[in-house]
């Protein structure tokens, strides 16, 4: 699976999306790792509550709204005409 990177930064929706997903990624590695006793990071159970609902109501909204996916392939990888182009149509 091949994707065109450069495109896909160009897209301002896509970049918002990404970013979230990093963050998302960081929070649960910091988690897991005071779980395994490799930091002292922890978050309160009021704090995590607030982050998950806070996370699956924009992850919901954008999901509703066709924004996670691309729309221009069927499957997970970008179409043969997506890999052809510098900048988005």
């Amino acid at each position: 699976m091949q994707i065109n990177w450069k495109v896909r930064f160009k897209n301002k929706i896509w970049v918002l999306g990404f970013i979230a997903q990093i963050l998302l990624l960081t929070e649960l590695l910091l988690i897991g790792g005071h779980a395994a006793g490799l930091t002292h990071f922890h978050l309160t159970e009021e704090m995590k509550e607030w982050i998950f609902a806070f996370v699956n109501v924009v992850f919901g909204l954008l999901a509703t709204m066709g924004i996670i996916q691309d729309p221009t392939t069927n499957n997970f990888a970008d179409s043969k005409r997506a890999m052809k182009y510098i900048k988005p149509k």
